[in-house]
């Protein structure tokens, strides 16, 4: 309790304290100590401040200026990992894969046994995938989710599982995500998917029905179900399905493209003429 108290003290209450005091001889003494405090909370905490900046930029779609953001706060970055892992994540989704794959790398090398060594293997799968090195990168989240478990690597394990082919082996690990999180709308795409490729129609609906009504904001899950509904011989729903999926948000780390989602909707419209 002792320590945060005296950094609290410290940064906080003593310099309010000669502020005041400095105000009581000269109100511009006050003013010029209070414009230099604020420098050095700036200063000190520079690095917070352009990140948050770069991740307003990037809640705005404004991803060329985010990445500017998110670069300053890597290159001011001297102790911390965070605003790194943030900065090549941020490349990954932009598709440079040679940036943000040297900075995850440098941060591995340089940061072992680090609590977040988990968080830099769970990006740099991901960069791994989307060079091609599935099994690499199915590997290393393996490895990863043995101590670090979040919905999020369920989420790009589950997927990766399925690419790989053998669907038995996804099912179990997908169903052991659904049970670590059964509302992640990633894991749900994934467990769908996985019921669909195997066969399971009346599993993968029982998966996608509840999902598209909570309106996911990717176009996978309505992808897939289109291609279910498609299957089952419901095709003006399968239809209406690529539509939503179509309007949806696409990203690099989409595992469909628009053009895929354009030639199914012309697909299966042709068959309704």
């Amino acid at each position: 309790m002792k320590h945060p108290l005296i950094k609290f003290i410290a940064g906080f209450i003593a310099p309010a304290a000669v502020i005041i005091l400095l105000g009581q001889l000269n109100i511009w003494y006050a003013i010029a100590a209070l414009l230099v405090y604020i420098t050095v909370i700036l200063y000190r905490f520079r690095v917070s401040l352009l990140t948050m900046i770069g991740g307003w930029y990037y809640a705005q779609g404004k991803i060329d200026s985010a990445l500017k953001w998110f670069k300053l706060a890597h290159e001011k970055n001297k102790t911390g990992i965070k605003p790194s892992i943030s900065y090549a994540y941020l490349l990954l989704k932009n598709a440079d894969l040679v940036k943000s794959e040297k900075i995850l790398r440098k941060l591995l090398k340089n940061n072992p046994g680090t609590e977040d060594v988990p968080s830099i293997k769970s990006n740099l799968a991901l960069v791994l995938w989307k060079k091609g090195e599935l099994n690499a990168a199915t590997d290393m989240l393996e490895d990863v989710i043995e101590s670090y478990k979040t919905s999020s690597v369920y989420g790009s394990l589950g997927y990766l599982l399925i690419l790989e082919g053998d669907l038995e082996k996804a099912l179990q690990f997908n169903l052991e995500a659904h049970e670590f999180n059964s509302t992640d709308k990633i894991i749900l795409d994934n467990l769908g998917q996985n019921y669909y490729l195997l066969g399971m129609y009346d599993k993968s609906g029982e998966i996608y029905e509840p999902l598209v009504k909570k309106s996911p904001t990717f176009p996978e899950p309505y992808y897939n179900y289109g291609l279910l509904l498609e299957k089952l011989g419901e095709t003006e729903k399968a239809l209406e399905m690529m539509k939503m999926a179509l309007g949806s948000k696409f990203s690099y780390l989409s595992s469909i493209t628009k053009e895929e989602v354009e030639a199914k909707i012309q697909e299966i419209s042709a068959g309704l003429e």
